[in-house]
């Protein structure tokens, strides 16, 4: 997700299923390589640490995964449904906008059931995102998917 110098946000890209604790690992730093590589100047990791220590060690876990990387953990606490008000308050309304790709349909499809769908954690993910990005004053809100030529891959 991207903040933009008009206060609208971005979701470029989500990445969603289900994998073993090393597949997942693997998957998060193949894909945060390749996202530096888009973004080299303005890019953050934030990993939910959730609460307790499984949370901790899986947190902990990730971040040696990304040694090299700017990378934070965010100690989420509440309901998810409490934590996502003020994302979905943005996105009702209307300055949250999403790249078109593979994911889209998956991703709005959850959007349009949340709270009460079976999936809840892209919108959890997207929130938190969102969260971080309000919270931090001194990132670079350029975004490329707005250059001429731009295709996004995904």
């Amino acid at each position: 997700m991207h903040a933009m110098y008009d206060k609208t946000f971005v979701i470029s890209h989500v990445i969603r299923g289900q994998w073993s604790a090393l597949e997942r690992e693997q998957m998060i730093r193949a894909y945060v390589e390749a996202d530096k590589k888009l973004y080299p100047h303005s890019y953050k990791v934030v990993i939910e640490q959730e609460p307790g220590s499984g949370g901790k060690e899986s947190a902990e876990n990730t971040m040696r995964n990304l040694a090299g990387f700017n990378v934070v953990a965010d100690k989420v606490t509440g309901a998810k449904e409490v934590r996502a008000e003020p994302f979905i308050a943005q996105v009702q309304a209307g300055t949250v906008y999403y790249v078109a790709g593979r994911w889209s349909h998956d991703f709005l499809a959850e959007a349009e059931a949340w709270p009460n769908g079976r999936y809840r954690d892209q919108i959890d993910a997207a929130s938190g995102a969102y969260a971080w990005l309000i919270k931090e004053p001194g990132y670079d809100r350029t975004y490329r998917a707005f250059q001429p030529g731009f295709v996004d891959e995904n």
